[in-house]
């Protein structure tokens, strides 16, 4: 489990270098112009935005590390919880301001564009609630189920961003692959913390 997930961070942050390196070529431009304008008739994606906003973010972490010590008394898993989603924080705002990305022409916010950090911290967020709530289930069935549903609204969370025409695809796409990079790294270390017993 755990070389799959070093593998799926490896894949995922020489991924997230492409697109960077792309963005920053001007090779994405014709798509991200064709992009923006596909999803600004999709208004019913703007609602699932709310689950990228930092208060929606803030209030579920803090649940889950409160969940973790309550009923798990899992240290690792709470810290596990903060270094993810804080230290994936960190990263998209150091990263933001590396690229200096514009916003999209009509955007009504403020901040720079590149990655798009409804996606990113989103996709960390969501996928690692679903990774200890399927801990919870023994049949695969369920378990898989879990990924799916909290995948799906990391996708509409993302995509919510190009339907309010704030951020360009490859902002949303670089945040997808960064985030799942950064968690599966996060998750490969957590367990091998725990397999360990919490030696160095």
């Amino acid at each position: 489990m755990n070389r799959r997930l070093w593998m799926i961070a490896a894949v995922g942050a020489v991924f997230f270098l492409a697109v960077w390196a792309s963005v920053a070529a001007g090779v994405t431009k014709a798509a991200d112009e064709g992009g923006l304008q596909l999803f600004d008739s999709w208004q019913w994606l703007d609602p699932f935005t709310f689950l990228g906003n930092g208060k929606t973010i803030g209030i579920i972490s803090v649940m889950l590390v409160i969940g973790l010590w309550f009923f798990r008394r899992d240290v690792y898993g709470m810290v596990l919880v903060v270094v993810a989603v804080g230290g994936g924080y960190g990263i998209n705002e150091w990263i933001k301001h590396v690229v200096g990305r514009e916003r999209p022409p009509h955007a009504e916010i403020g901040g720079f564009s590149f990655p798009s950090g409804h996606a990113m911290i989103g996709t960390i967020y969501l996928l690692l609630l679903a990774y200890f709530l399927a801990q919870t289930r023994t049949k695969r069935g369920e378990r898989a189920a879990i990924y799916g549903v909290f995948a799906a609204l990391a996708l509409l969370t993302g995509l919510s961003r190009l339907s309010l025409q704030v951020h360009y695809p490859s902002d949303v796409l670089g945040g997808f692959v960064l985030g799942g990079a950064y968690l599966a790294a996060c998750l490969a270390l957590y367990r091998m913390w725990i397999h360990r017993g919490g030696r160095l």
